[in-house]
């Protein structure tokens, strides 16, 4: 029988043997620092052996290391890198690890300062709060300005780290955080704290549902998560995969803390409060764009097109009456007499009203001429009124004037309905059948469509059925 480590095993064996190989072998993990480089790592100066507080296992120190050029009494934005899983007697201090003596040194040659950690590993969590209380006390001493911090963690220390980030006693000053090929947290996310999380194509399959899961959670949340997948990237592969795409990486993460722990450029132009409005129409939060639009337009009512918006608005708000008002002012304004009537067909049909929409949008296809978009809501409205010969005329005229591919599915779906409410099997067939290749992928509304009812006790539908997974 083959016995399966979980990943959050073999990140624990990974990290916690990384030093009990033979200290002369040149396989030794813990002897390879990063792989990207940078000219002024050798420009870098370090305060060796900091302590940062003391626990019954003796004292815990740090190592500082800090940008060339770094001035008296100046204070810049710090990495810390997390050792989350504390140093256990025998396995060797993680912070003299190379890949923890490295990394700091190139993001000092970055312009920050990099701080590598002890941690007694039976006081992990304690220790952590240790680094930062520090670092509020006495880090302007060692040119680290303690608002302004980020945070590394990596592998089996990932869990540990996000225990502290995510938990009630983080630093107000952690402004960011990468955490390099760890598990998912269990814990709660938080919607201030911008995370990079990053998960190399070697890990990935060991992550299982949980990675997933944790792209849904992060849209929940609301939270300021990246995902970052290391296509081409095994496990710890800023120290052991030395290749461009493990340096892409790096480098992302580097502009990461950066983005977040200096200062963004000045302003030099005012606020625009147009730029504001149109903003909040690419929210999908049709109330309160309506209510900007209408602020607007109470100052600038000659804006013909800010009417025409605001009138769109308010249909996504299911205000009609209100958006009425809005298409008809922006008419007597100089608008667009075919777009005004096509919108005012757009209205009622939002409001079911399906005869006038009807009348709406074949006047507007007469005044424009055949418009794809307007001649697939006028079948659509003509399905509601179950005119389904009227309603395959005007599809069939919508997918002649060009009908995008991204909305072909519905016509060729609803084109199928309306053939067989007319009795006219191979016709629905036909059109099932396009409208699955052009991405049709709904079972359950293929089993429960009453349109569809006369074809259900053919073959052909079963068939149809056997192709859709969704």
């Amino acid at each position: 029988m083959r016995h399966l480590i979980p990943l959050a095993g073999l990140l624990a064996i990974s990290a916690a043997s990384a030093a009990a190989q033979s200290p002369t072998s040149e396989l030794d993990v813990t002897r390879f620092g990063v792989v990207l480089e940078h000219p002024d790592t050798r420009r870098v100066t370090v305060h060796k052996d900091v302590a940062y507080m003391t626990t019954p296992a003796g004292p815990q120190n740090l190592d500082i290391f800090l940008p060339p050029g770094l001035k008296a009494g100046e204070k810049r934005p710090a990495v810390i890198f997390f050792n989350a899983i504390g140093d256990a007697p025998g396995r060797g201090k993680v912070r003299r690890w190379q890949i923890y003596q490295s990394w700091p040194r190139l993001i000092a040659a970055h312009g920050m300062v990099g701080i590598s950690m002890d941690a007694d590993p039976d006081r992990v969590q304690e220790s952590l709060r240790g680094v930062f209380r520090f670092l509020e006390q006495s880090g302007a001493s060692h040119g680290v300005d303690a608002t302004r911090l980020g945070v590394y963690a990596a592998s089996a220390n990932v869990t540990g780290a996000t225990a502290y980030l995510l938990g009630d006693s983080a630093a107000h000053g952690i402004r960011a955080a990468a955490l390099f090929y760890g598990r998912p947290p269990a814990e709660r996310l938080r919607t201030d704290l911008p995370v990079l999380f990053i998960v190399p194509e070697g890990d990935a399959p060991g992550l299982g549902p949980a990675l997933p899961a944790l792209f849904q959670r992060i849209i929940e949340a609301k939270a300021p998560w990246r995902i970052t997948y290391g296509s081409h990237l095994p496990h710890a592969f800023d120290g052991v995969e030395d290749t461009d795409d493990s340096r892409h990486v790096m480098q992302e993460a580097i502009a990461f803390w950066k983005n977040y722990l200096e200062p963004l450029p000045a302003r030099t132009e005012a606020l625009s409060q147009a730029r504001a409005v149109v903003g909040s129409t690419y929210w999908n939060d049709p109330p309160r764009s309506a209510a900007m639009l209408q602020s607007w337009v109470e100052s600038h009512p000659d804006d013909t097109d800010a009417w025409v918006q605001l009138g769109r608005m308010r249909s996504g708000a299911r205000q009609f009456a209100g958006a009425d008002s809005a298409y008809q002012t922006a008419l007597r304004k100089g608008a667009n007499a075919a777009d005004i009537t096509a919108r005012m067909g757009q209205l009622r049909s939002a409001e079911q009203r399906w005869d006038e929409a009807v009348e709406y949008l074949s006047r507007a296809s007469t005044m424009s001429g055949d418009n794809s978009f307007t001649l697939s809501q006028l079948g659509l409205a003509q399905m509601y009124r179950h005119k389904y010969p009227e309603a395959l005329e005007a599809y069939q005229r919508s997918l002649a004037a060009g009908l995008p591919p991204f909305a072909q599915v519905n016509a060729y779906y609803n084109m199928a309905c309306a053939h067989a409410r007319l009795g006219q099997k191979d016709k629905a067939f036909e059109n099932l059948d396009k409208a699955i290749q052009a991405g049709f992928n709904n079972r359950q509304l293929l089993t429960t469509d009453d349109d569809l009812a006369s074809l259900r006790d053919d073959a052909r539908y079963t068939q149809l059925l056997g192709r859709i997974t969704g």
